[in-house]
């Protein structure tokens, strides 16, 4: 809560604004039975005053009354406003930094994360923490006031009748010792279950298609209820815990109020208390009871925030990726591309890559084949930074790449993978990356440098054209030329390919084709292919096995040695 407290330092003068709000708030709570006690006793029961006198004094008073309340409807609606504003600013800033978090983080978080877990987090936790902001401190400010002006007020009124109630305190204080302990409890269940239910409802809307196709409906209609019947019963507990302690909190407070009522009335009888003081301490336990009740429930928002916090900065405390030397001022200027005996596992383990030594050079175009597992797309993610070997290094343009800075340099080198992931907007935004430096002239010279003009313009808007989620519109061989494109745009160093013309049609791989030969006569291009036919034509071959580079050269060279390539090319091609 300390660190959590660290956001609401930018907006201090509003909570003290607030605070000072809610404590004018609470003396005005406060003046209401003392108000009422003088109409009582002063004018109503004071058999002195003459009856215009009486009603003279109750008119002014009643009219006071009526003020008080008019003061509480207007203060309320002040904290209110105050506390709402505060609540939505803190948590903007959370959400902005966390979300700033998430972009920093390597790969390898991503793939220990699934995505509805990461936004539970960004929405449902932060969420919390608004609400704790909006109606939490402020509020609990005012209820301790109140409970000391109430004690103050009681104490004053009767101190006989005050120490008559008093075995109410020990009661509620153990109360809310044990009501801390089990909500707590409770709310840490909740958080974790409402996680799973979000990644689990993220992985499978996604995979729709999937289940559809092998229908698969009634099993995962299953699994789900699994996994909400969780949730549901983790709920269930945390409504017992609070179901139980408020109504014993009332159960309390009518306990007090029968042993005031017997112990004053007999006081009345004996005339050491009058009927207005009587009224006036019977008000002020239930306006002691209120803040206890109100404190009860912000507590159980304040567990539910320590919960939302302890997983929110867990988020905040993971390892950003390694992103070279800070504000470096080198860039990529030809592209040559060195493994120097790398070693990669992705979970310190198992080894993926095994002492990888290879040089790539600009203007040729290599291809690296395998089998399925054998590491040929652990080779890319190395190349671009998204994951670090364990042992060796990788140089560009001779230089080790963490001496560049990696987020200035990943422009220049560009992957276009399987499938392509596009973003809500156009054509235009997703070619540029919503960058607007870029011009729609040179958006277009690029898409007509990967051959893909001809088919957008074709569209309903041509580069205007909306993309929807995840591009699913457009094809996978158009998603792919329009990744080739952004890489031109972006004049991209090193382009990357993974299986870029695998399930697509043969017009849109002739396409793709043509741009990768012109493309590789002046950048370093790596193609990752499963189907050799695709790669005949490169410059060389790579081919990976158990995690080595075993064999090197042309198609026609492999084919003759009659090695690994050999093998994988008689699978594809037996009759």
């Amino acid at each position: 809560m300390k660190r959590l407290l660290k956001y609401a330092k930018p907006y201090a003068w509003f909570f003290v604004l607030a605070i000072f709000v809610v404590l004018v708030s609470a003396v005005v709570d406060l003046l209401p039975p003392q108000l009422i006690r003088t109409i009582i006793d002063g004018y109503l029961n004071n058999e002195a005053l003459s009856e215009s006198e009486r009603l003279s004094g109750i008119s002014r008073l009643g009219f006071a009354v009526v003020g008080v309340f008019a003061a509480q409807f207007l203060f309320g609606y002040l904290s209110t406003f105050i506390t709402s504003y505060l609540g939505n600013r803190i948590v903007h800033d959370v959400r902005t930094e966390l979300f700033r978090k998430v972009l920093r983080l390597p790969m390898s978080f991503f793939d220990r994360n699934p995505s509805g877990r990461i936004t539970t987090r960004i929405v449902n936790d932060t969420q919390n923490i608004q609400e704790f902001f909006t109606s939490v401190i402020t509020a609990m400010v005012k209820d301790v006031f109140l409970l000391a002006g109430t004690i103050y007020f009681l104490v004053r009124l009767s101190p006989r009748l005050f120490a008559t109630s008093s075995f109410i305190f020990p009661i509620i204080a153990v109360a809310m010792i044990l009501f801390r302990y089990f909500d707590l409890k409770v709310y840490r269940e909740v958080r974790t279950n409402l996680a799973k239910v979000n990644a689990y409802l993220a992985e499978h809307i996604s995979g729709m298609s999937v289940i559809k196709l092998f229908l698969a409906e009634d099993y995962k209609r299953k699994e789900f209820d699994s996994v909400n019947s969780e949730l549901y019963r983790s709920q269930l507990k945390q409504l017992y815990v609070f179901g139980i302690f408020r109504p014993f909190i009332s159960f309390v407070r009518h306990m007090a109020t029968s042993a005031i009522i017997y112990f004053g009335a007999r006081m009345i009888l004996q005339q050491s208390i009058r009927f207005g003081e009587l009224y006036a301490f019977i008000s002020y336990i239930d306006t002691f009871m209120r803040p206890l009740e109100d404190i009860s429930e912000k507590y159980d928002i304040i567990q539910n925030t320590t919960a939302s916090c302890e997983k929110i900065f867990s988020l905040m405390d993971e390892q950003p990726e390694p992103s070279g030397k800070k504000n470096s001022d080198l860039r990529i200027e030809k592209g040559k591309l060195e493994f120097e005996d790398v070693w990669f596992s992705y979970d310190s383990e198992r080894w993926i890559l095994k002492g990888i030594n290879v040089v790539f050079n600009p203007g040729e175009l290599t291809a690296i084949v395998g089998e399925t597992g054998a590491g040929k797309t652990s080779l890319m993610n190395l190349i671009n930074g998204l994951y670090v070997p364990q042992k060796g290094r990788i140089l560009i343009d001779g230089k080790d790449m963490f001496e560049y800075d990696l987020t200035r340099i990943r422009k220049q080198i560009a992957a276009v993978p399987q499938d392509v992931i596009l973003f809500t907007g156009t054509i235009l935004d997703n070619v540029r990356l919503f960058d607007e430096s870029y011009s729609e002239e040179q958006v277009v010279e690029a898409l007509k440098k990967v051959h893909a003009y001809d088919i957008v313009s074709h569209l309903t808007d041509g580069i205007h054209t909306k993309i929807v989620e995840r591009g699913y519109t457009l094809s996978a061989g158009e998603r792919q030329l329009i990744a080739l494109a952004r890489a031109v745009l972006f004049d991209a160093k090193i382009l990357i390919l993974d299986e870029a013309t695998s399930n697509i049609d043969v017009e849109t791989e002739t396409r793709i084709e043509a741009a990768i030969r012109e493309l590789s006569k002046e950048k370093t291009m790596i193609m990752i292919a499963h189907r050799l036919s695709t790669v005949k034509n490169a410059d060389r071959i790579l081919v990976v096995h158990n995690g080595k580079i075993v064999e090197e050269g042309k198609h026609a060279q492999l084919l003759a040695r009659q090695g690994v390539y050999y093998q994988l090319y008689q699978i594809q091609f037996a009759s």
